[in-house]
């Protein structure tokens, strides 16, 4: 049997010292907890948290060409990216199904891009297959880790840490912070639901940066609870929400298809238009049981995602459903171990 070595992040030390449980995610170690799932839920939405995110994958891509092969791979257009704003776009295959959900932008001629750390090698083999003259991409996660502060405090606390207003910066927004003689790349965006950034940090500076957060009382987290943070806010999951047999009409976010521009997968996404094709909802359970991915639902579809939520204890999950249950309101039955749990569609985010 071939072992696979993990890949550590420039944390992992830290992390250990820290008590952090650590798991195997898109082929990292990474911390799984460091105190409760709960309390770093909570503290997430009460006040403020980070994550180590250094899976995730960061392009940096440049050259004259780079606008035109960047529209070319995204559905949505990269108009609104070329000005210091990051936007949610995806790029698909030639059968107009999800090869992943990025994040891009334009920051002095130089675009960033984010994919998702499991996609990553994918993305960066589709690109080279559809590379045009005079672009460049370099890959990031050399040198560099992208950790996420989120909260309603974590913007105050960021702008204490790295002494630059981040204030200033719109939701969205995206700019260099210049911290312990290096820039850091601070985007305005992430993954829970709440307001704060994702930080693109030297590697050798993000040891000093992760320990200033912690000594202003920005609490270390896991990915457990990014988990139910993201799902909480209906957030997608690259293999559970989204994937390479579901289309973006089928999501949540059909409004990131543009379609006044050429991209890959554009014609077959077209036809999709009157075909019939499942629904993803919200779905809230009448009784505290987690509905797991897979689930079935008895009216057709399967759950995606699901979780308690830590504060109400309410049971919530992500699905896809038969369109005539896709409406607010509507009633399903799920699945779970033998026994038929009533849900209802309900509106995402979760209130």
């Amino acid at each position: 049997m071939t072992m696979i070595t993990l890949k550590k992040t420039a944390l992992n030390s830290l992390h250990h010292e820290l008590g952090a449980k650590c798991t195997s995610f898109a082929n990292h170690e990474l911390p799984i907890w460091f105190s409760s799932i709960k309390d770093e839920h909570l503290a997430v939405r009460k006040d403020a948290g980070m994550f180590d995110i250094a899976h995730m994958g960061v392009f940096a891509i440049t050259g004259s060409n780079s606008d035109a092969f960047l529209q070319r791979l995204s559905c949505n257009s990269i108009v609104k990216a070329r000005s210091e704003t990051m936007i949610y776009s995806m790029f698909l295959n030639d059968q107009g199904m999800i090869l992943d959900d990025v994040m891009f932008g334009c920051l002095d001629k130089t675009w960033y891009l984010v994919v998702n750390g499991a996609n990553k090698e994918k993305i960066s083999a589709w690109m080279q297959d559809h590379m045009m003259d005079d672009v460049t991409i370099r890959d990031c996660s050399d040198s560099q880790t992208l950790i996420a502060v989120q909260g309603p405090a974590a913007v105050s606390k960021l702008t204490h840490v790295l002494g630059s207003d981040l204030h200033t910066i719109k939701r969205f927004g995206m700019r260099l912070v210049s911290w312990k003689g290096s820039n850091v790349l601070a985007t305005r965006t992430g993954y829970t639901g709440e307001d704060g950034f994702e930080l693109l940090v030297a590697n050798k500076n993000i040891p000093l940066l992760w320990q200033a957060l912690l000594d202003a009382g920005v609490s270390p987290c896991g990915l457990a609870a990014r988990d139910t943070l993201r799902i909480e806010a209906g957030l997608p999951l690259y293999g559970q929400e989204l994937s390479e047999s579901i289309h973006p009409l089928m999501t949540r976010y059909p409004w990131v298809i543009k379609w006044d521009h050429d991209f890959i997968g554009k014609t077959s996404l077209s036809a999709l238009k009157t075909s019939s094709f499942q629904k993803a909802v919200g779905l809230e359970l009448s009784e505290k049981l987690i509905a797991r991915p897979n689930y079935t639902i008895q009216e057709g579809g399967a759950i995606t995602s699901g979780t308690l939520v830590p504060l109400t204890q309410k049971s919530i999950a992500l699905a896809f459903v038969d369109p005539a249950f896709a409406d607010l309101g509507s009633q399903v039955h799920v699945m779970i171990r033998n026994k038929v749990v009533p849900a209802t569609v309900v509106t995402v985010p979760f209130t």
